[in-house]
């Protein structure tokens, strides 16, 4: 084995070159940039686990029973979270994605009930949202992406979603390939878009003017860069 990596200096070198190797392999993953878990128990702050991008709840019920841990309860009138703007919820041209877990058990109104969304139709810079709605009297999720320039694109998956279990939607961007993820199951379309950058809030449960407010458990809501 020596005399194949040239001795012992060899074998470093080799070692060495895994590691960066590794290392570098490591850098092009996803980084999640904000990571709510819902776990408080009392106060109106909803902690940024990865980051500073605490929220500010309310009309929302804490401690409730979770996908892990506790969850949040939206009452369908006035609950909502509201985030401040950072620069590290706008995904620019780069993969993103964002999502959390739900349960529910009525089934969404016409004017739908948003999950998570940064900006709204007609926000200078675009805006991305996942919203929970009714077609064919079952409940589906639809994620919604528009950039700058007002081109948008969107997904549309998933049936019986108000069923009482919680079930996991991620709204996912990777180059050109825009994707609804629920429960591990993926439905995709494609489209060219530009940078999505906005200076509005970002806000959770609720649509930021009011109304489309989520009746339900909302769990383990974040956000990643990357691939």
């Amino acid at each position: 084995m020596g005399a194949r990596f040239g001795g012992g200096r060899g074998v470093a070198r080799w070692r060495a070159a895994l590691v960066l190797g590794v290392v570098l392999l490591g850098g092009c993953g996803p980084s999640v940039t904000a990571q709510w878990r819902m776990n408080e128990t009392s106060g109106r702050v909803m902690v940024d686990s990865a980051g500073d991008n605490d929220g500010q709840l309310t009309d929302v019920a804490l401690g409730q029973p979770g996908h892990t841990g506790t969850a949040y309860r939206f009452n369908g009138t006035s609950s909502i979270v509201r985030v401040p703007d950072a620069g590290d919820l706008d995904p620019g041209t780069g993969d993103f994605s964002f999502g959390g877990w739900v349960n529910f058990t009525e089934l969404p109104p016409p004017a739908t009930w948003d999950v998570v969304r940064k900006g709204i139709s007609g926000t200078a810079g675009g805006y991305y949202k996942l919203e929970l709605f009714e077609g064919n009297n079952t409940a589906r999720a639809r994620c919604f992406f528009r950039d700058g320039s007002g081109f948008d694109i969107s997904v549309v998956k998933g049936t019986n979603l108000n069923d009482g279990d919680w079930h996991r939607l991620t709204c996912r961007r990777v180059g050109n390939t825009f994707s609804l993820v629920i429960d591990g199951a993926t439905s995709s379309n494609e489209k060219s878009l530009g940078a999505i950058a906005n200076g509005d809030g970002l806000t959770v449960g609720a649509k930021p003017t009011g109304g489309d407010v989520f009746d339900g458990l909302i769990d383990d809501v974040e956000i990643t860069k990357g691939r």
